[in-house]
């Protein structure tokens, strides 16, 4: 089963979490008061992780994630608010 970017938001915002971590070998993962939960689903391959970033991440930023592993931007999420990573 193929993880969508909108469904693991809507999970943060349904459990209140403050953080949605995505890491290669690991499962999404939230941030609940506090501690890290991983979320019931497959553990992320590369493609997956490229995927779900790719579906955010402005064209702007695609070079910058690529050379240096991260960046900074925030996004919105339809009416449920804004996001940063």
């Amino acid at each position: 089963m193929a993880l969508h970017i909108d469904r693991l938001l809507e999970t943060c915002i349904k459990r209140g979490a403050s953080d949605l971590h995505l890491h290669v070998g690991r499962q999404p993962t939230l941030r609940l008061h506090g501690r890290l939960r991983p979320l019931d689903t497959k553990v992320l391959e590369p493609e997956d992780t490229i995927g779900l970033m790719k579906s955010i991440t402005p064209d702007r930023c695609q070079q910058e994630l690529q050379e240096q592993g991260g960046t900074d931007f925030g996004f919105e999420f339809g009416s449920e608010g804004r996001f940063r990573t």
